[in-house]
């Protein structure tokens, strides 16, 4: 999978991703590979992938494709 990190400062693309948990607006979800599309709203929290974390306040998630964009 591909998770795309958009920010007002960068856009990072990270490949090869094979989870990533977000804090969503109704808890925290974990995407894996073939996940359904969605579009949801992020609460402040951690997104988690492959034992990475990045702290983010908030923002959007949109699943699709096998690829997972947050834009914060």
């Amino acid at each position: 999978m591909k998770l795309i990190m958009i920010t007002p400062q960068e856009c990072n693309t990270i490949n090869n991703v094979d989870m990533v948990t977000v804090p969503g607006s109704e808890g925290s979800f974990t995407v894996l590979r073939g996940h359904a599309s969605l579009v949801s709203s992020l609460h402040k929290g951690v997104v988690l992938y492959d034992g990475q974390q990045i702290a983010i306040n908030g923002g959007v998630v949109e699943v699709h494709n096998d690829t997972i964009t947050i834009i914060t």
